[in-house]
Formats: C-alpha cells, structure tokens, sequence
C-alpha cells in the first residue's frame, strides 16, 4: 500500500483536493481483476465504479475537481449541493454557487447591452483554472449549443459570449497555451473560421495550430498531451469538413504521427506508458505517477490515433493496464485532476471503439 501514498491528498486550505469514496471502506481490499473479461467490459465496469463510488461536494471542492469530473463524464456527473444531488455542469451553468467558477463581464464589442464572459485564471490553486480557457473547452466538449446560457450572480451571458471574449483575448495569452483555445473554436467553428481582437490583428485557427506546433512538447505541462489533444480535434474537424490536409495542417498530421509512435516505443512491458510521457522511457512502481502518465497518453491516443491503431494490442494492453490501477486505486482518495484525465481517456477510447 505504501505506493498508493503519492495518491492520498489530505485537506488543503480552502478545499479538499481528492476525490473522495462514496462511502469509507473499513479496511482497504483490493480486488483482483479477471484477466479473462473482455476489454470492453472491463472499461465500462471501470467507468462506472468511478462514477458511481466516489462523491465530489460544492461545499468541499472547487471547480478544479469538479469541471475535471465533467470532462470525464460530461452531464452525467453528480454533484452535492447544499440542496441536494444533481448534474454538476447544469449547476454550474445555472449560476450556482462554486468557488474557482466565478464568471465576469468582459468586453462589449460595440454592443452595450451584451458582454464578454470572462473566468480568470487561478494557476496553481489547484480551485481555479489553472490554464487559460480550460474550462470553456471542457463545457465545450459537453454538445451544448452556442446559445446556451451561463449565469453569474449579477449576468445571464451564453456560451458564444464565452468564445467571443476568448477569441478577442488571445493576445493576452503571454504563456502560449492555445490547446484549450482550440479544442473550444473547434466546437463551434470550421477549421478556416477568423477573427480580429483586442490588438487589432487577424487570427485563425490555423494561425493557433501553428503556434502550438512551434511549442515544446517535452516543456510543456503533462508532457504536451493537452497540446497534442488540441491538435488533434482540430485537425479531426479539418478531416471531418473535407478540407485540404497541407501546410500546417500537414505538418500537425506528421507531429501526432511522431508523438504516437513515440508512446508505442516507449511503452513499458506491463503496458503503462512512460512516465516520461512520450519523450523517452521510464517506470516506476509508484501508481501515482503511472496513472498520471498512462491517463494523460491515452487520453491523447484516443483523440489522435486511426481506429485501426486503437485496435492493435499495444494500445490493448495500456488499456487494460490503466483499468488496473485504477482498480488497485479504488479504496484511495486521488486527485482530482489525474483521476479524471484518465477516467476520460478511458470514456473517449470507449466512444471511439464502440462508434
């Protein structure tokens, strides 16, 4: 059990950072997996023990822990409130109370009775978001139309408001961090779509892809996965539109080629993938650290990679080994953020496998 202690986060002021059990286990029985059940049980099963036995609170988390549970699980994620269980992202879009989602007004774009929605950044907190337009791409992933609305305590705004205000902002984004950017213009645009902001200067989506592809991927935050998953929607929307795959879009298609052969090679023989994400081998027996990098890299697979190459073994067996840990893990308060990339990983190889 003593490698399960980089998963335990006790409190931390203001909130509580794990994601806690439904329910407190008397002693800490570990579950042997069946290596005869098929994969896709397995990750249905795995899904839905996660869903179902562990419990995230308003009153005790932030939207750092909560937003990560809806990435994962969409609008099936329950929430406690302090009246009552009920769908975290209908919650937080209905203006109910959740630090770390504090929307604001923003710019007026020659319209005074419209404004921007602005969400602050908050890095580090582990309460806010700690990227920017993080959590506009994950209420994006969710299928919500444009005009849905989001309330504040003082604003009713809508999800295009939301874009708006991000588009005009890019400028303002000094760390170079476009994957969420793009995974949320993706949702709601084509791929040639452009825009002014605040600087006055023309911006497309093409012009952020190539931003990204100039970026360091061993440099960057969880190895660059989050930077190769906005790639890869972007170009899987400029396939998907029929478009021409030359220029950027062709040097994107050659980077998320490189990076999965990369996380096939440097695959361990237990079928985790490196610690060191894609960049160069490594293992550990800490299963923190292994549910941490094997989540983040297939998260990323499962937007990148053919169908073809989503049905090798390879990918199988990684498959296979995350729903391990995770199964080893299941008496244990994790944090949030690593718990639910990996719970997403798993939900978007189900989709993709089952489409």
């Amino acid at each position: 059990m003593r490698y399960l202690a980089s998963l335990c986060l006790l409190f931390a002021t203001p909130l509580f950072l794990g994601c806690p059990l439904a329910t407190a286990p008397e002693s800490p029985v570990i579950a042997a997996l069946d290596e005869t059940e098929s994969l896709e049980s397995l990750v249905a099963r795995t899904l839905e023990q996660n869903l179902q036995g562990r419990t995230l609170s308003t009153e005790t988390h932030g939207a750092w822990q909560i937003l990560h549970g809806v990435l994962a699980y969409g609008r099936d994620f329950p929430v406690g409130t302090p009246s009552g269980t009920t769908g975290a992202l209908d919650y937080i879009l209905a203006g109910g109370t959740l630090g770390g989602f504090e929307p604001v007004p923003g710019d007026s774009f020659g319209d005074p009775a419209r404004r921007g929605l602005r969400m602050d950044m908050q890095p580090s907190t582990k309460v806010g978001q700690g990227h920017r337009d993080q959590w506009l791409a994950i209420v994006s992933q969710c299928g919500l139309p444009i005009e849905t609305e989001v309330k504040s305590a003082t604003h009713t705004f809508t999800l295009q408001d939301w874009l708006r205000q991000a588009e005009y902002d890019v400028p303002r984004n000094l760390e170079l961090e476009f994957s969420w950017s793009l995974i949320a213009l993706t949702a709601y645009h084509d791929t040639d779509y452009r825009w002014t902001a605040r600087d006055g200067v023309e911006y497309s989506t093409e012009d952020l892809v190539a931003s990204e592809l100039q970026q360091s991927l061993a440099g960057s935050v969880c190895g660059g996965t989050h930077r190769l998953i906005g790639i890869a929607m972007s170009l899987d929307k400029r396939r998907s539109e029929g478009k021409p795959i030359t220029g950027v879009w062709k040097d994107a298609e050659a980077l998320l080629d490189q990076s999965i052969e990369l996380a096939r090679q440097n695959q361990n023989p237990d079928g985790s993938y490196s610690i060191a994400y894609l960049h160069r081998p490594g293992w550990t027996r800490d299963l923190g650290e292994t549910l941490g990098t094997t989540g983040h890299v297939l998260e990323f697979l499962s937007f990148a990679a053919s169908d073809q190459t989503l049905a090798e073994p390879w990918v199988e067996r990684s498959v296979r080994r995350l729903c391990q840990v995770l199964n080893q893990c299941q008496e244990v308060d994790i944090e949030c953020g690593v718990l639910y990339h990996a719970l997403h990983g798993l939900s978007e190889y189900q989709r993709r496998r089952t489409k």
